[in-house]
């Protein structure tokens, strides 16, 4: 079933996606064939595609620019010569900023309708998750290690009638809280003199639009105005705009609220990206994403080579069938990635899909357990683990009384429990004997074996169908792959899954990431598929814990 992908003929950022991935797996094994016939394919695909292609492929073209210079000593030692190539796109990529800058267009809403293309459902729920309007294309400041990869230079914006539109429609459908910035500063959004100010004034009551600016050089009256009216909005402050920000404020006598407020972004993204390691992203909300020139899914994920920003793009077409619920602060971060997510669709009833998205899958190999990767608030994966061990099954059962007075609260409200519909009944007595056997102590160790099932069949099923990301992911977790193969590897040689999994000697994060690592690296299939049979598990939300699955309902993982 297609949920959250385009079907049909390849656009062309999922084909620059695909080349850039080819690109770096050729670089990893060090192939100079592949190396030199996939560069010469991505700058003929750009050359021929210049005039169509939009923001996104530009910033993938940026990336791949990034990743020759990054391993241009590997290139240079195979003996291939790309420099020709090499300059010819770098000239191209020039030429569109100057062009494009030199002409800067103004997109109407009707334009803009009809380019997407979408149905009135879509559109709808487009509008009801947006977490991002980004109203200009491109960006006036150029930082090193910006996370979305922004495009050098002003190229277009929505107009006046447009943004005054999106606006419009977001705060009627309560929705007063997106970004409005995303690759762009939202200080550079103008149209015929009219400026954000113009545009945020008029609404300054009725919303809470998320503003984070570097204050480009000729708005200083804009923010003024911003906030003389109390429009709330942040400064991002590095080592390149700290004077001018100090002088600003002296200039005004408002201090200004800022972030980030070090010698640089703290994740070295963007130009300063290596390819080779695992980081934290700045992306931490689920929804969509409305661009000028497209609509996204935003589905965060690790900054690394497989994803340079931080978060998955799926672009939104009528052959989008789901939209994820919108999830922003502290909401997004009480979202665990490695559960499939909860969506919504032209019937407006949320549910839960009934297995993990790909990108989903890439997060959960790449999660070291590391908490350096996660944002301070989210769970990762060797956190969760913790709830299966005895310390914390102990504390479950002390803790009964208010665990069950907790449940009763989301269900009952103004009445008592007679006043229930027979649904809710039923669910709520699910759920407090889904707590009473979760402290159990055969229960939990059978959950954990599940939980591990789960993941396992999500892991195999994808990496059947992902040589590439297969290749790419191999490189980033190679020496955490080595280390535990040195712990562990013994032992697997005369145990299998279960048996290692049983054993109390090393923690069970440790363990699980043993045989994760190995099916990366083509050991432990048939151990892990035996295991998987043994254990088949499904996803309970009302539970939120996976459970065993039905006789007659497989495992599904795999969505894109």
């Amino acid at each position: 079933m297609n949920r959250c992908k385009n079907s049909g003929p390849r656009d062309d950022e999922t084909v620059l996606e695909d080349l850039k991935n080819r690109f770096l797996a050729a670089i990893y094994r060090k192939d100079p064939e592949q190396i030199q016939h996939i560069y010469l394919e991505i700058v003929d695909h750009a050359t021929q595609g210049n005039l169509r292609l939009n923001e996104n492929c530009e910033k993938i073209l940026r990336q791949i620019q990034t990743a020759f210079l990054r391993f241009h000593d590997v290139i240079v030692s195979l003996q291939i010569d790309l420099s020709t190539p090499f300059h010819e796109l770098k000239t191209l990529l020039s030429h569109r900023v100057r062009t494009r800058q030199a002409h800067v267009t103004y997109i109407d809403f009707k334009h803009w309708q009809t380019w997407i293309n979408l149905d009135a459902w879509q559109m709808d729920r487009v509008f009801e998750n947006a977490i991002t309007v980004q109203l200009t294309s491109g960006c006036s400041h150029f930082c090193r290690r910006c996370n979305e990869w922004a495009i050098p230079g002003v190229r277009s914006h929505f107009s006046f009638q447009a943004a005054e539109a999106i606006l419009a429609r977001l705060t009627a459908l309560n929705n007063t809280d997106p970004a409005l910035y995303g690759a762009s500063d939202p200080l550079d959004w103008e149209h015929e003199g009219d400026t954000l100010a113009d545009l945020l004034i008029p609404l300054a009551r009725r919303t809470r639009f998320s503003l984070l600016t570097k204050v480009p050089r000729n708005k200083k009256n804009t923010l003024r105005r911003l906030i003389h009216h109390q429009i709330p909005l942040s400064i991002s402050v590095t080592d390149r705009n700290r004077d001018r920000i100090a002088a600003l404020e002296a200039d005004t006598g408002i201090e200004l609220q800022k972030q980030h407020d070090s010698d640089d972004l703290l994740i070295p993204a963007g130009l300063d990206e290596d390819f080779t390691d695992i980081k934290s992203s700045i992306t931490d909300a689920y929804g969509t994403e409305i661009t000028p020139e497209g609509v996204y899914i935003i589905i965060p994920t690790f900054t690394s080579a497989l994803y340079p920003m931080g978060h998955k793009k799926l672009q939104v077409t009528r052959k989008t069938t789901v939209f994820p619920e919108k999830k922003i602060g502290r909401q997004a971060l009480l979202v665990d990635y490695f559960k499939p997510l909860e969506m919504t669709g032209e019937q407006h009833r949320s549910f839960h899909l009934p297995g993990l998205l790909d990108v989903q899958v890439e997060t959960l190999l790449l999660d070291t357990g590391s908490m350096d990767l996660s944002p301070p608030g989210m769970r990762n994966l060797k956190e969760y683990f913790t709830i299966f061990d005895e310390p914390a099954r102990k504390r479950r059962k002390q803790m009964t009384p208010s665990i069950l007075r907790g449940l009763k609260h989301p269900l009952f409200p103004p009445g008592r429990y007679h006043t229930l519909k027979e649904d809710q009944k039923q669910q709520y007595r699910r759920k407090i004997t889904a707590h009473l056997d979760f402290c159990k102590k055969p229960v939990v160790i059978q959950s954990r074996l599940l939980a591990a099932s789960f993941f396992f069949d999500a892991v195999q099923k994808y990496l059947t169908g992902h040589d590439v990301q297969k290749q790419i992911i191999a490189r980033l977790i190679r020496a955490e792959a080595r280390h535990l193969e040195s712990m562990y590897g013994p032992m697997a040689g005369i145990s299998d899954p279960e048996a290692i999994f049983s054993t109390a000697e090393h923690p069970f994060f440790d363990r699980f990431r043993y045989y994760v690592t190995g099916l990366v690296f083509d050991r432990h299939t048939q151990g892990i598929r035996r295991f998987i049979q043994t254990h088949p598990a499904v996803y309970d939300p009302i539970l939120d814990r996976f459970v065993p699955a039905p006789s007659d309902v497989g495992v599904i993982n795999g969505y894109t």
